[in-house]
């Protein structure tokens, strides 16, 4: 789990419940830390959105290969764990969740199990990617793979309100994350869970301390509890 497995941590009771409940098989979450999430989460270069921000370095490839090669294999050898893909998931919120849908393409024999809430799919031709065109950046050329999706699980989140007060590309997120729905649906077999939240009055008001991003966090909120259950059950 990306971002240090921030949301996981979150909802850690509610997990503990589920297993000493008996509703769930035990599990190891791994939370990984980025070094830098704008670069290590991004699958190529970009502009940054903000006056004066470094822009997004598209290290995507090098992050994900730092996690199958190396992190994982030292998790397998040192707990209890079943290495088998099907047992093996990967998960992430914003360009956490992005990156977790290049996992798919990248190593598609390695995960069989994609969380992304909330992800970036506003970011620079993700969708352009998504429908099969070719993205060049800085000589690199990137060309999405032909995957077999069948033994592949994908939960896919995002809230109705994300992006409203946004000025930038990202107010879009909500309509790209329906587009990459629909790339991702037409174009491969998945066993596929698309959840899309209208956030209630009462949870605004009781978040509302999140300003003009509360909308994508109480997203993650309302998102992460489902998708444990799914991906566990």
């Amino acid at each position: 789990m990306h971002d240090g497995g921030e949301t996981a941590k979150q909802a850690a009771n509610y997990i503990d419940h589920l297993i000493l409940s008996g509703q769930i098989e035990p599990l190891i979450v791994i939370g990984i830390e980025p070094i830098n999430r704008n670069n290590d989460y991004t699958p190529w270069e970009a502009p940054s959105l903000a006056p004066h921000a470094s822009s997004f370095a598209g290290q995507a490839q090098v992050y994900l290969h730092t996690v199958v090669t190396e992190i994982k294999p030292y998790i397998d050898a040192h707990y209890a764990t079943n290495p088998e893909p099907s047992h093996t998931a990967i998960s992430g919120c914003s360009l956490g969740g992005l990156v977790s849908i290049f996992a798919s393409y990248y190593y598609p024999e390695v995960f069989h199990q994609y969380i992304s809430l909330s992800a970036s799919f506003w970011y620079q031709d993700v969708l352009r990617y998504l429908q099969g065109e070719k993205i060049e950046r800085q000589g690199n050329i990137h060309i999405k793979p032909t995957v077999n999706r069948q033994d592949h699980q994908l939960y896919l989140y995002v809230g109705e309100l994300e992006g409203i007060y946004k000025e930038t590309i990202q107010k879009h997120m909500v309509d790209y994350t329906k587009k990459a729905h629909l790339d991702l649906s037409r174009k491969a077999i998945w066993n596929l869970d698309y959840y899309l939240r209208q956030i209630q009055k009462e949870l605004m008001m009781t978040c509302s301390f999140l300003t003009t991003s509360f909308n994508h966090f109480v997203g993650y909120l309302a998102g992460k509890i489902k998708t444990k259950r799914w991906i566990l059950n």
